[in-house]
């Protein structure tokens, strides 16, 4: 075997494929686009603590003569029931992935490996992984720079234990909040989300795949164990969040414009990642796992991906009922551009597809193709056995805890301050209220692992006692997040508390936290509801109203005359009006991690100056939306009868304790793209990190323009301190969709940044100012 051209290292890796795919056979091939298993249910422990592969597993591999990939073998959480009593730790992951390859290489007739691949949505969703704030927080960071080491260290904590693929999401929109998954998406402008998709694929792969050229025409370059790339999947392709009524897996109506102007640059944000996975929606009718428009001619032709498409989880089955057999739905897939399956029989029956002419072994040669040229691009032929990463391991975990807690300071949004923050804490009595003031789990999302001592997660009272020593700190939980009945004792224990304090903190909002006991779906999505829990996968909502007693909490807590400063710990916006009203300060500090009870203290405390913006329009409630920013210009009526039609609070909207001032913006118009520079002031007396975003509306061009995020800048400012930022935008910014569906680009634009407008006409190369300060 080792004389065969597959083996041989020096040539490119379209010849290596092409040998090793002209030597399998069927059974092979369809082994290879396969990821059937739950890896969790694949590795067990002996009462020796030695690790051995389950029957399962081996009964898999021999049926398909190897293995395609492996999902989830260090996954744990409530679904797998997997917890530290019977999970493997992240510092012996490698050892497992060593005993996987061997078994699979050795009942391999060609020794091909398997690609292991982890979730990893806000971190690794494994015991000793690192659980970041969740997207939406991160989005309000508008910071590519930390974005992007985030993701290099998840990749190097992965790379450690021998996984190959991230499944990361980064693709989703959060324009409606009644979604559950809005936790899970950087905001609403595609912008912010491409520059986003576009740093974690850089930071999980370098430059492993580059636009223009392919990495199939090169040899696989060699890396030392410790520089081994993981490939980042980017979930989901495509328009998940656009779904009317904001149900999980529902139906999307968009436009030719509509697809152009908002989920274009993300596809094209994502054509350097190693995977993309379709979504559960379908677009106008046609599921996204059996469009070949959107698989294959808008993302492989139009975009130019290379990589492999995934499906999501037991998609392929639900394609059994548009079309009339399974064998039929594996081959509408497998036609379409769906490489390799996730958990679903469909792909099981992809022989059948073939012998009832659904589908084609060439079809099949297609998918085979590109999951055998990512193993290659990843180096999973050549390398050699893992090694203990030893210290290496160590070293990633402290640097990642290290950037969790700069992520989750820059994450904290202010939305209002009547002077009460930040807290004169000194010599004080505060009542700590509330379901999220005292609960790990309530902040750290969905896809989150069980944590231990060693996790360093702490809850925001525990970090106030501990940043405020000289305050006293009193606790009352007050009501759970979600259950009505059974409250008033606990209700009554918070009056108390909140009575005889100085000032209240009100720790509010929602959970995704997931236990042992629900029950779960084959896909993962949970299936029961619990009291503590009204977000993540599957759990959508009619209604934005803060749930259960907490806003009867919030009224009985105001009546008492105390400052009172409200926390919420979120996953999505709430319908906040009244509570605003009732609260001196509101902090929205989203779901902030194992850091976040830290980062929450810091700005209660003034030992950080709150530096967010809100990546997500904040809507008044349910009945307004849509409420995203990016909505078309019309000439009617903005507002309802009996409610204005605005947001609550804006896209971009954060607060500081010190005023920002920006005046002077100048465009400067060149062959190649626009620029314009603008002047900001820091007006107070404390440093502070502000923000700076641009927006672009076009002018004519025979359709209804929008104005849209197309740029932005973070500068630190000193007290009294002025900085000339500049951005600059390609002439991307500038194109649309025409009204005959063409592709143009605008003559004219209007640029926004702040108040500040200037209008420029890029047939003439002119700028003229419309507003200053």
């Amino acid at each position: 075997m080792s004389d065969f051209p597959y083996t041989d290292s020096s040539l490119t890796i379209r010849a290596r494929v092409e040998d090793l795919l002209g030597r399998m056979s069927l059974e092979e091939k369809i082994g290879q686009i396969n990821q059937h298993l739950y890896g969790w249910q694949c590795v067990s422990q002996s009462q020796t603590g030695s690790w051995y592969l389950t029957d399962m597993f081996k009964r898999h591999v021999e049926w398909s003569k190897g293995l395609g990939a492996l999902y989830g073998a260090f996954r744990a959480d409530p679904w797998s029931k997997i917890d530290f009593t019977n999970g493997v730790r992240g510092r012996d992951g490698w050892r497992i992935t060593n005993l996987i390859q061997d078994y699979v290489k050795s009942h391999s007739r060609w020794g091909i490996p398997a690609l292991i691949v982890e979730e990893c949505p806000h971190g690794h969703q494994g015991l000793d992984g690192i659980s970041y704030p969740t997207n939406i927080g991160r989005g309000c960071m508008f910071n590519t720079d930390l974005i992007r080491e985030g993701a290099h260290l998840m990749g190097r904590e992965l790379s450690c234990m021998g996984v190959d693929l991230a499944l990361v999401s980064t693709l989703d929109l959060a324009r409606d909040p009644r979604w559950g998954r809005t936790e899970e998406c950087f905001g609403e402008e595609p912008y912010l989300s491409a520059k986003y998709s576009e740093a974690i694929v850089e930071g999980f792969q370098g430059r492993l795949i580059r636009h223009g050229s392919s990495f199939l025409d090169r040899p696989v370059h060699t890396r030392e164990p410790q520089e081994r790339p993981v490939g980042a999947v980017l979930k989901h392709c495509i328009a998940q969040g656009d779904a009317q009524g904001g149900h999980n897996s529902g139906t999307v109506v968009i436009g030719d414009r509509e697809f152009n102007d908002v989920y274009m640059p993300l596809m094209r944000a994502g054509r350097e990642a190693v995977g993309i996975m379709a979504a559960y929606n379908d677009i106008d009718g046609v599921p996204c796992h059996s469009n070949t428009a959107l698989l294959t001619d808008v993302l492989r032709t139009n975009v130019g991906f290379q990589g492999i498409v995934m499906a999501d989880g037991i998609a392929l089955d639900r394609l059994f009922g548009p079309y009339p057999t399974i064998s039929a739905a594996a081959a509408a897939a497998l036609t379409a551009g769906v490489d390799m399956s996730l958990w679903d029989d469909a792909f099981l029956h992809v022989d059948s597809a073939i012998k009832q002419n659904l589908t084609s072994e060439l079809d099949l040669n297609r998918a085979v193709a590109r999951v055998l040229s990512i193993k290659f691009l990843l180096g999973l032929f050549d390398r050699p056995p893992l090694t203990d990463p030893g210290e290496e391991y160590e070293r990633v975990l402290k640097r990642s805890r290290e950037l969790n807690f700069e992520t989750a300071r820059r994450t904290m949004v202010l939305v209002k301050n009547n002077g009460t923050l930040p807290f004169d804490e000194s010599g004080k009595s505060i009542a700590v209220l509330g379901p999220n003031a005292d609960s790990v789990y309530s902040m750290l999302g969905d896809y989150t692992a069980p944590q231990d001592d060693d996790s360093l997660a702490a809850t925001i009272l525990h970090e106030l006692r501990k940043i405020s020593p000289s305050a006293t700190f009193t606790y009352a939980k007050g009501c759970e997040i979600r259950q009505i009945d059974g409250q008033d004792e606990a209700l009554d224990d918070a009056l108390a508390c909140a009575q005889a304090s100085d000032a209240v903190v009100l720790c509010l909002g929602g959970s995704s936290e997931r236990n042992f006991n629900m029950e779960f779906l084959r896909n993962g999505a949970v299936s029961s509801r619990g009291a503590n829990m009204d977000s993540g996968e599957n759990v959508d909502v009619a209604s934005l109203s803060l749930g259960g007693c907490q806003m009867q909490m919030a009224r009985e807590v105001a009546k008492l005359g105390k400052p009172m400063v409200s926390v919420l710990v979120q996953g999505r916006p709430y319908d906040i009006q009244e509570l605003e009203q009732l609260s001196d300060a509101v902090l929205i500090a989203w779901y902030p991690g194992q850091s976040g009870g830290a980062a929450v203290a810091r700005v209660l405390t003034g030992a950080d100056n709150p530096s967010g913006k809100l990546s997500i329009s904040y809507p008044r409630n349910a009945s307004q939306l849509p409420v995203y920013h990016h909505q078309r210009r019309s000439f009617g009526n903005a507002d309802y009868l009996d409610e204005p039609g605005s947001p609550l609070h804006p896209f971009g909207f954060g607060l500081s304790y010190t005023n920002i001032s920006y005046h002077d913006l100048i465009a400067h118009i060149s062959e190649d793209n626009v620029e314009i520079r603008v002047q900001v002031r820091n007006l107070g007396d404390r440093g502070a990190i502000e923000t700076i975003l641009a927006y672009v509306e076009l002018i004519g061009g025979g359709v209804l323009q929008r104005e849209m995020l197309q740029g932005f800048e973070s500068v630190k400012l000193n007290p009294g301190e002025v900085q000339s930022v500049i951005i600059r935008f390609d002439r991307s910014a500038f194109s649309y969709m025409d009204a005959r569906r063409n592709l143009a680009t605008a003559s004219r634009a209007r640029i926004r940044v702040n108040e500040l407008e200037t209008l420029i006409d890029l047939s003439e190369g002119t700028a003229s100012r419309m507003t200053d300060a």
